[in-house]
C-alpha cells in the first residue's frame, strides 16, 4: 500500500498530491532510518506520515526528515526527528556492509548502483584515491568487486573516518587504509601515486580537480562528480574539466539520480594522458 493510500482520510484531498512519493531507507531487516523530505504544507500531518512510514516498513524504528540542502564542512543534512529510535545502522547492499549514522555523516543508499559500475571501471592491481570518502562506501565496493593493490579513502569528518574504519574491518577489507584529513592538505602528499582517483562529492570538488590530476602517476583516470540541470546535464562539469586539463579527454558520462527537480547528480569519467 502507498503512502497515499495509508494516509486517505488523514490529509485533506486538496494537498494529496503533496504526500512524499518516495523516501529513502538506510539500514537492513534488523533496523533502519527513513528520510523523507515533507514540504511545508504538510507540516501539521508530519507525524502522521511518519507513522504511514513505519507501518508500511516494520524495520524501519526511526524517521527523520530533512530540512534544506546539505550545509557545514561535513556536508551533512538538518533533519528534525519525527520518530524517535536508533540512527546508526547497518546497511547491506551487493553482499556487503556499511555502517553509518546519516545525523552524523553523509551517506545515500540510492548510488549503489553507481558505486557498482566504478568498481567495475577499475582495473587489477590499481591504485586508488577515494576523496571526499564519507563512510567509505566506494571503496568497499571496490574491494569487493575489483581486484586493486590499494585504496585510500580519505575524509574529514572524524565520524566519518571512524566508520570507515569500522567498516573496512567489518567487510575484511586488507587492501585499504583511512586517512583523516582535508583534501586540500591531504592530496599534495600523493601527488604522482595513484592510477585512479574518485571525487563522489558534486558540490565543490570542482575546486580540487587540479590537485586530483596531480595524484595521478603516469596518466590516469579521475571520476568527477558535479551537478547538472535536466537540460544539458553534463554541460557545466565539462566545461570545469576542459578548462582545468585542456589535454584531458572525457571517456564517460553517467547520471547517478536525481538530485533536486530538475538537477541530476553526475559523473564525468576523464582520462588524463601521461
Amino acid at each position: 500500500m502507498s503512502l497515499k493510500r495509508r494516509l486517505e482520510g488523514v490529509v485533506p484531498p486538496s494537498l494529496m498530491e503533496r504526500v512524499p512519493t518516495s523516501f529513502e531507507i538506510i539500514g537492513s531487516r534488523g533496523g533502519a532510518v527513513a528520510v523523507v523530505e515533507i514540504p511545508e504544507e504538510l507540516e501539521e500531518y508530519k507525524y502522521e506520515i511518519a507513522r504511514a512510514i513505519t507501518a508500511a516498513n516494520k524495520h524501519v524504528k526511526a524517521v527523520l526528515r530533512k530540512l534544506g540542502g546539505r550545509t557545514g564542512d561535513y556536508r551533512l543534512y538538518n533533519f528534525e526527528v519525527l520518530i524517535e529510535g536508533p540512527t546508526e545502522v547497518l546497511h547491506k547492499e551487493h553482499g556487503y556492509y556499511i555502517k553509518v549514522d546519516p545525523t552524523k555523516v553523509y551517506f545515500s543508499s540510492r548510488d549503489q548502483t553507481d558505486r557498482l559500475d566504478i568498481a567495475k571501471k577499475v582495473g587489477e592491481g590499481e591504485r586508488v584515491l577515494y576523496l571526499f570518502a564519507g563512510v567509505g562506501p566506494y571503496a568497499i565496493a571496490i574491494a569487493k568487486f575489483a581486484r586493486p593493490k590499494l585504496i585510500v579513502a580519505v575524509e574529514l569528518n572524524p565520524w566519518g573516518f571512524k566508520y570507515i574504519v569500522e567498516n573496512f574491518k567489518i567487510n575484511k577489507i586488507k587492501n585499504a587504509v583511512a586517512v583523516h584529513g582535508d583534501v586540500a592538505a591531504v592530496a599534495p602528499l600523493f601527488r604522482g601515486k595513484f592510477d585512479r582517483v574518485l571525487m563522489t562529492l558534486p558540490l565543490g570538488a570542482y575546486k580540487y580537480l587540479p590537485l586530483a590530476f596531480q595524484c595521478l602517476e603516469r596518466g590516469g583516470v579521475v571520476h568527477f562528480y558535479h551537478l547538472g540541470r535536466e537540460e544539458d546535464p553534463y554541460r557545466d562539469a565539462e566545461e570545469i574539466v576542459k578548462n582545468v586539463c585542456p589535454d584531458c579527454q572525457i571517456i564517460g558520462k553517467r547520471i547517478v539520480r536525481d538530485y533536486a527537480p530538475g538537477v541530476y547528480k553526475v559523473r564525468v569519467d576523464v582520462y588524463k594522458p601521461p
